[in-house]
């Protein structure tokens, strides 16, 4: 760590988050929190507060995760983008928030989120399609089979509109050649609980809120909307493997902070999760969750991010997403 980051780090724990001088004692009362824009219990929550625990021990400081839900993570998104960035607001984001939701839904509650400063790449998951462990649908070729027998075709649920499961979902009904109805949710645990209550017919979730269900056989797994097959289901195809091509993202999770948040702060805060992610005790926890580390730290991220929000663009224009 050189003579810079040092020096930062000697202010935060001082108190405040901030780059620039340590503040007063009172300040250092306050917590870390992680905002999340889905809701409990789904994989991005399961995910913030295993990851607000090893922070805070690693920071020693109190750090929580506040959901706000809604409209595919860009209530959540905006409100961070627009908070103080003095790094006592974080954003847990995916893909939704930070691409989908600005250039495919084009919301307005995406505000400034382009403005917002990126950290480091945390980890990375599978989407899984599921369907219930007594559904007729075994594989992807059931889909096309059933779908044109409904009038509105099969409905799938996921955590929202704008949401990466929803963009899977829309992606698949266009690979296959059929109409699905998407059922759009406030996050993965009300999505997977509407599944298993007959509500609707197929799921597209992260794999940390369906694996005990998958466990159980109480759901299916269809494929996996991924380059390369989960560690957790070893044995369930991804849509590549099944012929379906365009079908595949990275499902990332990534830390963000407000807009206006210096670059020194940036690169703290970077270097403080690079510690937590080598933490074996941490890896074990994700990889028990669904979810394998994937880091990339602060220099790292932001052309990452430059190269996935081309890719989103293309893809976009490429398949006649934009509306």
């Amino acid at each position: 760590m050189n003579y810079a980051a040092t020096l930062i780090r000697a202010c935060l724990l001082c108190g405040l988050l901030m780059s620039g001088a340590c503040a007063d004692k009172a300040a250092s009362r306050h917590p870390v929190k992680i905002v999340v824009g889905f809701e409990a219990g789904g994989a991005m929550d399961t995910l913030a507060r295993t990851f607000a625990t090893r922070l805070s021990a690693r920071m020693q400081r109190p750090v929580y995760v506040e959901n706000r839900v809604g409209a595919g993570g860009a209530i959540a998104a905006n409100y961070v983008a627009q908070s103080r960035p003095d790094g006592n607001t974080l954003l847990l984001a995916s893909p939704a928030e930070i691409f989908i939701n600005p250039i495919y839904t084009r919301r307005k509650e995406s505000g400034e989120v382009d403005e917002m400063v990126p950290v480091a790449k945390v980890s990375s998951a599978p989407i899984v399609l599921a369907t219930r462990g007594d559904s007729a649908i075994h594989q992807l070729g059931d889909i096309a089979i059933a779908a044109p027998k409904n009038a509105h075709g099969l409905s799938f649920a996921s955590s929202g509109v704008g949401s990466l499961q929803h963009l899977v979902g829309e992606s698949m009904g266009k690979a296959l050649g059929v109409e699905l109805l998407h059922i759009p949710y406030g996050g993965a645990a009300s999505a997977t609980a509407s599944l298993m209550s007959n509500q609707v017919d197929l799921l597209f979730a992260g794999l940390a809120p369906v694996a005990p269900h998958l466990e159980s056989q109480k759901m299916r797994a269809l494929s996996i909307a991924s380059a390369h097959r989960s560690k957790r289901l070893p044995d369930v195809p991804t849509f590549q493997e099944q012929g379906l091509q365009g079908v595949s993202f990275e499902y990332w999770q990534g830390i963000f902070l407000p807009k206006g948040a210096s670059s020194e702060l940036a690169l703290f805060l970077s270097v403080e999760i690079n510690e937590v992610v080598k933490d074996t005790g941490f890896v074990d926890q994700l990889e028990n969750l669904g979810f394998e580390v994937a880091y990339k730290d602060y220099k790292q991220f932001k052309p990452f991010l430059q190269a996935e929000g081309q890719s989103y663009r293309s893809f976009f224009r490429k398949n006649g997403f934009l509306n």
